[in-house]
């Protein structure tokens, strides 16, 4: 899983989550809201010591708002300093406990430490609560804690409850492809990478994903296409120097690279 993919989902669910309390609010809730609007926009911009700046001040106003805390997750997650982030996405839970965001905050915290237990143990919450509005991502990020543990079937199961939710999650689709591959199943592989890049065609993954599954079927030019669409889109990634190197070794084009 790409970490900043989980970044951006959950900056944009908590943003949404920010503008929506305007309706009927007092002076002091206005400023609240107006302050965590402040930290999440400077989180944004990558300005992370200015966002701990922001949130605290959010703090100072309310240490019993779960999002200002859950927020303070996203920011310290951003840090890197994963053990304040862990902190934080608990103290939102610990103030409400059905807090579905922070659980899947929390979830996909435990997916990059590989805690895939404690990981499935958040999910798990978050997907069980029916309105909460990122449940189609949380079955997804559940599925990619099954896979890691090597339960396919549950994985399986996790992915196509996502789809059921959301049939145009790219994201889930590439993630039920790389299940395909890793079973043997090159075929049904690339109908989901295919679908992915159907949604995004600037997804990069799926493009090289696919080229790996063209090439397990023997299929050189198809595989050498999808590696030449990873560097058009991200040359300077990891992505985009393990593509060139497949075009080197394997492709007609090598000698113009």
């Amino acid at each position: 899983m790409r970490v900043f993919i989980l970044i951006i989902l959950m900056i944009s669910f908590v943003t949404l989550s920010c503008g929506g309390k305007r309706t009927g609010e007092n002076s002091k809730e206005k400023q609240l809201s107006d302050q965590k609007t402040l930290a999440l926009a400077s989180l944004l911009r990558k300005n992370f010591q200015q966002a701990l700046v922001d949130i605290q001040e959010a703090e100072d106003m309310d240490d019993e708002d779960p999002e200002v805390y859950n927020i303070k997750g996203l920011i310290y997650f951003a840090l890197k300093e994963y053990g304040e982030a862990e902190k934080s996405y608990k103290e939102a839970i610990e103030i409400k406990s059905d807090y579905s965001e922070a659980r899947y905050n929390l979830c996909g915290l435990y997916l990059t430490l590989d805690q895939w237990d404690k990981a499935i143990d958040e999910c798990s919450i978050a997907v069980s609560d029916v309105l909460y509005r990122s449940r189609d991502k949380a079955f997804t990020s559940l599925g990619v804690a099954y896979f890691r543990k090597g339960d396919f079937d549950k994985a399986k199961e996790c992915y196509q409850k996502s789809l059921e939710v959301n049939p145009a999650l790219v994201y889930t689709h590439n993630e039920l492809g790389k299940l395909y591959m890793s079973t043997g199943n090159e075929e049904e592989a690339i109908e989901e990478f295919r679908k992915a890049i159907n949604g995004y065609n600037m997804y990069d993954e799926a493009y090289y994903n696919l080229g790996l599954a063209y090439l397990k079927l023997g299929k050189t030019e198809d595989a050498c296409a999808s590696f030449k669409k990873v560097i058009g889109i991200s040359p300077g990634s990891v992505l985009g120097t393990n593509a060139k190197s497949y075009l080197t070794s394997l492709c007609k084009e090598k000698e113009t690279l």
